[in-house]
């Protein structure tokens, strides 16, 4: 069980800090307590004594479970290398697997790690409770973001097959919605809703920008004629190519090609 999947109370933070390059000891051994370690602008990779390893990258956020051993093996630094950590046990003495999240909102993470680890180190009155907070706060954030990316996951998985249809025949034929719902076993109009979550567009705008695409790979090319680039990229006549091109680019096709040489 990963430990964002139970809803974890904390009953103690230990530490909230910001580490600079080089400093922290690289061999854990029983880790004494549950952490989150965010990285601002470097690389580690992580290696436990599982054999299992994780790279983290700049941005990056890892949880690192209690009595766990690791050593941190390699390390991109630069003077200006800094990583936050924050140390805490829970109500609960289970055990979780070390975890990695590519965050997406980094300035929310990085300001509420900041947060917490200038409270840690000032010591002001009610201190302790606003590391709490921070650190509740980051935990949902990284659920949030975990649930956001697992339910893009799903959308691609279930669009599969139309994608590498779309993928293999979209230069050479008028695909049809129809087609495409039928080989992901799912109707058109929820097939549209896929689209638009997946990419914020219709299937058949996607089919067209892929087509434009690579029209627009062929003119760069220079060895195709306009009239042979829009039968080669798909599209049915020049006239209809020059307009779904223009819309796209906001240049005709012949422009294009002059701002390319």
């Amino acid at each position: 069980m990963n430990f964002l999947d139970k809803d974890n109370v904390i009953s103690q933070i230990t530490l909230a800090i910001l580490l600079k390059a080089g400093k922290g000891t690289p061999v854990h051994k029983n880790r004494p307590t549950h952490g989150l370690a965010y990285n601002v602008n470097h690389t580690c990779i992580y290696k436990f004594d599982n054999g299992k390893a994780l790279e983290v990258k700049s941005g990056d956020c890892i949880y690192l479970p209690k009595t766990s051993n690791y050593t941190v093996i390699k390390c991109e630094t630069n003077s200006n290398s800094t990583v936050y950590a924050i140390n805490f046990n829970l109500v609960s003495e289970e055990i979780f697997e070390p975890q990695l999240f590519h965050t997406r909102g980094k300035n929310e993470f990085e300001a509420l790690f900041n947060k917490a680890s200038n409270a840690w180190l000032n010591k002001n009155v009610g201190f302790y409770d606003e590391c709490f907070s921070d650190l509740y706060r980051i935990i949902k954030l990284l659920k949030k973001e975990n649930s956001s990316y697992f339910q893009q996951a799903t959308i691609l998985n279930k669009l599969a097959p139309a994608l590498k249809y779309i993928n293999e025949n979209f230069t050479q034929e008028n695909i049809k919605l129809a087609h495409l719902a039928q080989i992901c076993n799912v109707s058109e109009p929820y097939l549209r809703r896929l689209f638009h979550s997946a990419f914020s567009t219709s299937p058949a705008l996607y089919i067209r920008n892929m087509r434009i695409n690579y029209a627009k790979e062929l003119i760069k090319s220079r060895e195709y004629s306009i009239t042979e680039i829009a039968i080669i990229s798909g599209f049915c006549d020049v006239s209809y190519f020059s307009r779904e091109f223009k819309k796209n680019t906001g240049m005709t096709p012949k422009d294009y090609a002059e701002s390319n040489q």
